[in-house]
């Protein structure tokens, strides 16, 4: 992957549903040309659009599950939760000793639903730690950005066509019944243009266009990307559990969320009190990071760097020999209450 795809990525991390004639004005290529290389990355398995219902709300939690599991066992563990609809973010840890994923569960949800029960009775599960998301610092600035060549704010405004690319305010509005067709064909391409959705779905273009702009504005769903950076030559992840001094965690996720290697930053329950996740170029960058930048920050009194091995799930797509398994959905189904959550 080139220069020319990394701009192209770069400009649908920042409106995964900009048109393509302006992120080739951004890039400085064809119309045609951003058009080919997007499919032909799409088409690859490392790139993915879609949009999909907000993760976490005042109605529906998200959590953090830390699994340490028998070697042998792990990878087909993490498969079977990959699997289930209320799970994201799947990943190997550790040398294959270690899952991690997060997943939702709703506030008056009875006891004994959703993954957590399960895995306390699965035996290749030797333990397990869970943590509540308090507060996800993610979305816009917060998103990964650690680009050899980052676009500059210019090119930014004009792809934006001048709306701010801060973070807006978590509102998280409720994905109507009569919206969940639109929703569903968003999961299969969420840059599918609303002549195409009002065709599938026989519906007004007027609908179209005021249902979907209603949904992204009250938060009800975010348009989402996920990424194989590995394609893209940042090759080392992993995720960083931090014990921070309470009078400083805002400030240290703050500064987290705006350090280009962070994908995802949260002040969460537990003895480790804030999680990010980070990509690097390789196990220098990462080192480099960790001592330097983060190691800088006031009020940060412990660190465990886990490193991934692999990935088995993204936000809301699995993932198969090193690329992104294209989702064959039908109507009725979809990718689920996990599909927008961010990632460990």
């Amino acid at each position: 992957m080139d220069v020319v795809d990394q701009q192209i990525l770069q400009c649908l991390m920042l409106d995964g549903r900009a048109p393509m004639r302006r992120i080739a004005e951004v890039v400085g290529v064809s119309e045609q040309t951003a058009t080919r290389r997007y499919r032909a990355m799409r088409e690859a398995g490392v790139l993915r659009v879609l949009v999909s219902e907000a993760a976490a709300s005042a109605r529906r939690g998200l959590w953090l599950l830390r699994l340490q599991c028998r070697p042998a066992a792990a990878a087909h563990l993490g498969d079977v939760l990959a699997a289930r609809e209320d799970v994201s973010w799947v990943a190997l840890y550790s040398g294959g000793a270690e899952l991690m994923c997060t997943t939702t569960l709703p506030a008056d949800a009875a006891c004994g639903t959703g993954v957590l029960p399960r895995i306390s009775h699965t035996a290749e599960v030797l333990s397990f730690t869970t943590h509540l998301v308090l507060h996800s610092y993610s979305g816009g600035p917060a998103e990964w950005s650690g680009f050899e060549e980052p676009l500059g704010q210019d090119a930014e405004r004009h792809l934006l066509d001048g709306r701010d690319p801060h973070r807006r305010e978590e509102t998280y509005g409720p994905v109507l019944p009569e919206d969940r067709p639109l929703l569903e064909e968003l999961r299969r391409d969420g840059r599918a243009t609303a002549s195409a959705l009002s065709r599938a779905l026989d519906w007004p273009l007027s609908r179209v266009r005021g249902r979907l702009q209603a949904l992204l504005d009250s938060g009800a769903v975010t348009v989402d990307v996920d990424v194989m950076l590995e394609a893209f030559g940042y090759r080392v992840s992993a995720t960083l559990l931090l014990r921070v001094s309470p009078d400083r965690i805002v400030p240290v996720c703050e500064a987290l969320s705006a350090h280009r290697q962070t994908s995802w930053v949260a002040a969460v329950t537990g003895s480790a009190n804030v999680v990010a996740a980070v990509t690097c170029r390789d196990s220098v960058e990462l080192f480099s990071y960790v001592t330097e930048q983060l190691g800088g920050l006031p009020g940060v009194i412990h660190v465990e760097a886990v490193p991934l091995l692999s990935r088995l799930k993204q936000a809301a797509t699995r993932v198969a020999g090193g690329r992104f398994v294209q989702p064959a959905l039908s109507r009725g189904g979809g990718a689920g209450p996990g599909a927008g959550a961010p990632g460990p």
